[in-house]
């Protein structure tokens, strides 16, 4: 018995070693596949898009919510920075989140965070600004080069999806 088993040992400790570096593998690399698989599919980089309301076949957000709104904005901030502005609607849920390459969340604001009802972001890699700050704009830093900003609006009354709808469209990230 002691001999199959030291016959065995090999076998396992391989098997073993391979199952963790697969593990490992798939921990670090799948991240950063989804998000770039998602960048794809939502729009072009540094321009905003906003999305239809959610049915049965949308799919360009992971599981998605009939009663929000989407619009996202593919970033990519090697060149420039990136504004990110919006008028908050009143009344409603409203939140915008920032995503890294990875599919980490490196920033986020609601509606009851937002004070005046009204965003101002510019989002910027490491690297210095050449040019003065916008006034009143929060400097958020991204932690990598592209990811995506996705804002969400609460359709809370169907009676005022027209006031929300147009509220959120308000919404814009361009190159700063």
């Amino acid at each position: 018995m002691k001999v199959r088993l030291f016959r065995a040992l090999p076998w396992v400790l391989a098997t073993l070693v391979i199952a963790i570096g697969v593990h490992l593998a798939l921990l670090y690399q799948i991240p950063g596949y989804v998000m770039e698989k998602a960048l794809a599919r939502v729009g072009p980089a540094n321009t905003i898009v906003h999305g239809k309301r959610v049915d049965a076949t949308a799919r360009a957000i992971v599981r998605p919510s009939p009663e929000l709104l989407y619009s996202t904005c593919p970033y990519d901030v090697s060149q420039r920075p990136l504004r990110i502005t919006a008028e908050v609607p009143q009344g409603t849920y409203w939140s915008v989140s920032f995503f890294d390459d990875e599919t980490n969340n490196f920033y986020v604001r609601n509606d009851r965070q937002v004070k005046g009802g009204h965003i101002d972001i510019l989002l910027m890699a490491a690297a210095p600004l050449d040019k003065p700050l916008p006034k009143g704009a929060e400097i958020v830093h991204a932690p990598s080069l592209k990811g995506l900003v996705l804002f969400r609006t609460l359709i809370n009354d169907d009676a005022q999806f027209a006031a929300i709808d147009a509220a959120r469209r308000t919404a814009d990230c361009a190159p700063y």
